[in-house]
C-alpha cells in the first residue's frame, strides 16, 4: 500500500495569518465581590470572556483602542 503524498504549496492557497489584538482570558468573579468594568465601554461583567492588551483588559475586541500610525509626507 502507497502513502499519500502531501498537497502541493501553490501561491494561491497560501493564506495570510491575521493577528488580533487582546488574548483572550477567561473571567471568573463572583457575585459578592466587585464586578469588572470594561474602561471604554463601562459594561461590567461578573464572568465571562475579556481581552488582555498591554496590561489593560477589555470586554470585547471592538472596545481595543486602535494604535494610530503616523504618516509622513
Amino acid at each position: 500500500m502507497a502513502g499519500k503524498k502531501p498537497a502541493k504549496v501553490n501561491s494561491s492557497n497560501k493564506k495570510e495569518k491575521v493577528e488580533l489584538p487582546g488574548k483572550a482570558v477567561k473571567y471568573l468573579g463572583s457575585k459578592d465581590a466587585k464586578a469588572f468594568c470594561c474602561p471604554t465601554c463601562k459594561r461590567q461583567l461578573i464572568k465571562g470572556i475579556i481581552y488582555e492588551h498591554k496590561s489593560e483588559a477589555y470586554c470585547n475586541r471592538i472596545c481595543i483602542p486602535k494604535e494610530q500610525e503616523m504618516v509622513a509626507g
